[in-house]
């Protein structure tokens, strides 16, 4: 009798397979989708967090400034504050607050359409210390040499401010849902809407 040297899947068990595959990619679409979701709803409230902390800081001190930045692996959120004459402006130590396959954007009073961060960009955010509003979007953090020269002439601190450029709202977009943070200018508060 002559052996039969079959070297290929018969149809039923490719459709079995596929089934299986159909089944399991069903299954953990939402699940990752999900993940996703989490990631963005909690860097959302990660940038809240770090903006109220930046304008208790800054009420409190003679500069708090908060920076959002984007770098090859992920988004992060750093602190300049004011320890005094000892210390000077000292940076703390950068906190990762999302992954790299998040999406960021922002809006500003000159780019009402919106923006996504790109690599390597930073937005500076301070306070006023008068009345806890919004100061416009920095284009650098200020130095300790910048507070000392303000200081020896006895006049404000000046910031290094994008004119009149002031961050209206702040997205965050991972997997299937969308978390848009509200800057009102005026009071310095923040606001989260989930989509």
């Amino acid at each position: 009798m002559k052996q039969k040297n079959n070297k290929g899947f018969t149809l039923v068990e490719l459709i079995v397979v596929i089934s299986i595959f159909t089944i399991l990619l069903g299954i953990l679409e939402p699940s990752v989708s999900s993940i996703f979701s989490y990631r963005a709803k909690r860097a959302a409230n990660s940038i809240v967090a770090a903006l109220d902390k930046t304008k208790t800081e800054a009420m409190n001190r003679l500069v708090g400034e908060m920076v959002l930045e984007r770098t090859d692996d992920g988004y992060y959120v750093s602190y300049y504050l004011d320890r005094g004459k000892q210390s000077g402006v000292v940076e703390e130590q950068a906190e990762k607050i999302a992954p790299k396959n998040t999406l960021i954007s922002y809006t500003t009073t000159e780019n009402t359409t919106g923006t996504e961060m790109q690599l390597g960009e930073k937005l500076i955010f301070t306070f006023n210390r008068e009345d806890g509003s919004f100061r416009p979007l920095q284009q650098e953090t200020i130095s300790s040499d910048e507070i000392t020269n303000s200081l020896n002439v006895h006049r404000d601190i000046s910031f290094p401010d994008k004119t009149g450029n002031y961050c209206t709202s702040i997205t965050v977009k991972g997997g299937s849902r969308t978390s848009t943070i509200k800057l009102e200018t005026g009071t310095g508060s923040c606001t989260v809407t989930v989509s």
